[in-house]
């Protein structure tokens, strides 16, 4: 069984650059996955690009095509999909506000179980971006940390027609 793994990181003008890369979809579907993360040097920004291809000199394996992308939230963010469906607000303990898009996906909020606490299980929920490998084999997205926090008024979240959340 191959088991592949590369990363690479380097230094860019406008932040850091990560590309990662491993074969652990190989034997079962014929696929590598290759992610691509890009952070600002202030931090405020994070963006991505998940790729899923056929092993060189094959095709993914199977009739089913579809796979997904899931973003694992802690319990304590309060998340909610925006209206367009493309991206998620999120709202962290401290009221910081950040924004989850994608560049051209519809993405779904789902349950999901958080397993790292030492109180045991706890419900929480999980951003979601499905594809078929058919028709899009990438996934471009990020996450971008808002001006101001939950409790004061952002001209920019407005200015996109964003929802407020009812805190």
């Amino acid at each position: 069984m191959n088991r592949h793994e590369e990363s690479y990181r380097e230094a860019v003008a406008d932040g850091d650059l990560l590309t990662t890369s491993h074969d652990g979809y190989l034997a079962r579907f014929g696929a590598v996955h290759r992610r691509v993360l890009m952070i600002s040097q202030d931090g405020r920004r994070l963006d991505g690009e998940d790729t899923i291809s056929p092993a060189p000199g094959a095709r993914i394996k199977g009739a089913d095509t579809d796979f997904a992308l899931r973003f694992h939230l802690h319990p304590a963010v309060k998340a909610s999909r925006l209206s367009d469906a493309r991206g998620v607000m999120l709202v962290l303990p401290n009221r910081d506000v950040w924004t989850f898009e994608t560049l051209d996906d519809k993405v779904d909020l789902e349950d999901s179980v958080f397993l790292a606490g030492n109180d045991g299980p706890r419900r929480t929920a999980q951003i979601v971006i499905r594809q078929d490998s058919r028709h899009a084999s990438s996934v471009r997205w990020s996450f971008v940390r808002s001006a101001t926090t939950a409790a004061g008024t952002t001209a920019t979240r407005n200015a996109r027609r964003e929802p407020e959340l009812p805190l």
